[in-house]
């Protein structure tokens, strides 16, 4: 027997996994930060500026913020007849966005 995925099971997987991802990033910023007032953590600041982290994040943040936005019109409007199609607009347009963040890096 195969499973195959679906749309929401899917949407809310990648929801939780970029969610812990960027609260990972944000704890680690903050534990730099505090670092840099006080002196080492110059390895995990670096870590966190190189370019390939920066892409990686962005792609998380749009996410992440394109799909609750389209929880909220699912749970709060008429999106439960149409959630596939919402998503892959979500991800349309996320897609559109996040090559124009890439340009402007």
């Amino acid at each position: 027997m195969l499973y195959r995925w679906q749309t929401g099971a899917t949407a809310w997987l990648l929801h939780r996994i970029t969610g812990a991802a960027v609260g990972i990033y944000l704890l680690l910023h903050i534990l730099g930060q505090f670092g840099m007032k006080y002196g080492g953590f110059e390895g995990l600041r670096n870590f966190l500026n190189a370019k390939a982290v920066v892409v990686i994040l962005m792609a998380f943040l749009i996410y992440h913020t394109l799909n609750g936005v389209r929880e909220l019109i699912v749970d709060f409007g008429n999106g439960a007849l149409y959630h596939k199609k919402l998503f892959w607009v979500m991800m349309g347009i996320g897609g559109i966005v996040y090559v124009v963040t890439l340009t402007a890096l």
